[in-house]
């Protein structure tokens, strides 16, 4: 049985994660990314020899960049450019998969019986697919290459079957609104019960979290460029040293912290953060190793986090991409995705606790998370607030980017699912329906797909058993 035991490996953005089908984890992450988004490299190094397999980006839609293999040729190109193409792809993937094999998961002689399940992108390069089979078939020997139609979100198919309906009243949900939030993008897309994923519901966004963290990078630069021209220019530049996207990360964490406990107040105005560039720094100039935390403003941070996440006439946000992918799902599953969406990717686990001084959700307290915020983003799109006196009150909103009022179109244009959005009030006044944004809980939303692929697998493996 081991030696037909089906390896599960998956792609992501930033990480690769390696196991057998059947286990509850995977058996090794690679991890190849960093701040410096400079693209992938994964250290492979066996008795003789240490090497690295490098890479620009493995899938981006919105920003592939011109030395990846995966936009080195398109299906329209000359024989010439296509073998080259799927040559670069084998100089990268056979000591990966060499390593992946013989150094994790110690295979050394693959039997004709095992399968490899690849959890991919939705829509991957064909030559990335053309050398994937030639390495792992011709080179490595292995028995046969499952690819995952749709990726992670085919994937997660077999996990969502096992998870309970998020409205028991209304029996098992027919379909799901799966949102992958990863390093650099996030990706939206509607999975139907019995007919795997809806392709026409692909939305792509750069709303990652280094694309998020390079927002609140640039939003404290420009903040500092602002003040130079006053009187407290000196005063200010010193306390706000934001130089790198490890200091935005450094920030982000300090917040999520904050915003777990029971310190945050609405009138929070500043944050005590330690940042590595000025600890870096430090250590330097006096050779001390105590790091010394300074006091930062949070109104660019939370404004990075409306803009990237929340604004819903920005059509580069993430809450656009999801109201966007339900308007373009047939209307008989509206209603059903917007009650089941779910939140994956390792970018959602990093936001997971982000904390609002101003949202307010369904129940009128404060909105605390990625979910929550996202649950009030939508009713405000659709324009159905909590409180609809204090919405025909409010005055004219203004963009915060260039002080615009906000369109007609943008209020009008998500403005059909606001039924679905919101949702009804009983007799009890408790609200049934309307959106609700939830995270494949108790699995963890950076392994659901792995192990939903791990799920895949064994069965899978026994479909093929009982033909053989």
């Amino acid at each position: 049985m081991a030696s037909h035991q089906t390896i599960v490996v998956e792609f992501g953005s930033s990480r690769i994660k390696v196991g057998f089908a059947g286990e509850s984890k995977p058996r090794r992450i690679l991890d190849g990314g960093g701040f410096d988004g400079g693209g992938w490299s994964v250290g492979v190094s066996d008795s003789m020899i240490s090497s690295a397999c490098n890479w620009a980006a493995f899938f981006r839609y919105l920003s592939i960049m011109p030395s990846s293999p995966s936009s080195a040729a398109t299906d329209a190109d000359g024989p010439a450019t296509a073998v080259a193409a799927t040559y670069e792809w084998e100089k990268t993937l056979y000591p990966l998969f060499s390593h992946i094999l013989t150094s994790i998961l110690f295979i050394q002689r693959p039997s004709r019986h095992r399968m490899l399940l690849l959890i991919n992108d939705a829509f991957p390069p064909r030559h990335f697919r053309e050398a994937l089979h030639r390495v792992l078939l011709e080179y490595l020997g292995v028995g046969g290459v499952w690819f995952v139609n749709g990726g992670v979100f085919e994937s997660l198919y077999y996990l969502m079957e096992g998870l309970p309906p998020s409205l028991p009243s209304s029996g098992r949900p027919k379909a799901h609104l799966l949102v992958d939030i990863g390093t650099y993008e996030a990706r939206v897309l509607v999975s139907v019960a019995g007919s795997s994923i809806l392709t026409d519901t692909h939305q792509a966004t750069m709303s990652g979290y280094h694309s998020f963290l390079r927002q609140v990078l640039t939003n404290y630069q420009e903040m500092n460029e602002k003040v130079e021209a006053t009187e407290q220019s000196e005063k200010i530049e010193s306390e706000s040293p934001v130089a790198t996207l490890e200091d935005a990360n450094a920030i982000v964490q300090a917040w999520v912290a904050l915003s777990s406990s029971s310190s945050l107040t609405l009138d929070s105005t500043t944050i005590s953060v330690n940042l590595p560039s000025l600890e870096h720094h430090q250590q330097l100039q006096s050779q001390t190793s105590t790091p010394t935390a300074i006091q930062l403003p949070i109104q660019p941070l939370l404004q990075a986090f409306h803009q990237i996440y929340l604004d819903y006439t920005n059509p580069s946000s993430l809450i656009f991409a999801i109201l966007t992918c339900v308007m373009a799902c047939p209307i008989d599953y509206r209603k059903g995705v917007l009650q089941n969406v779910l939140l994956l990717g390792g970018g959602s686990v990093a936001l997971r606790h982000f904390g609002s001084l101003g949202s307010l959700d369904s129940k009128g307290k404060s909105a605390k998370g990625l979910g929550l915020q996202l649950e009030v983003a939508a009713r405000e799109a659709c324009g159905a607030s909590i409180d609809e006196s204090m919405e025909e009150g409010r005055e004219e909103e203004k963009k915060e980017d260039d002080s615009l009022a906000i369109s007609s179109i943008s209020r009008l244009r998500f403005q059909s699912l606001s039924g679905g959005v919101v949702g009804r009030v009983n007799d009890d006044g408790e609200r049934i329906g309307g959106i609700d944004i939830q995270y494949p809980d108790p699995f963890a939303a950076d392994m659901a797909a792995w192990v939903g692929g791990s799920i895949m697998g064994t069965l899978g493996y026994k479909h093929y058993q009982k033909k053989m």
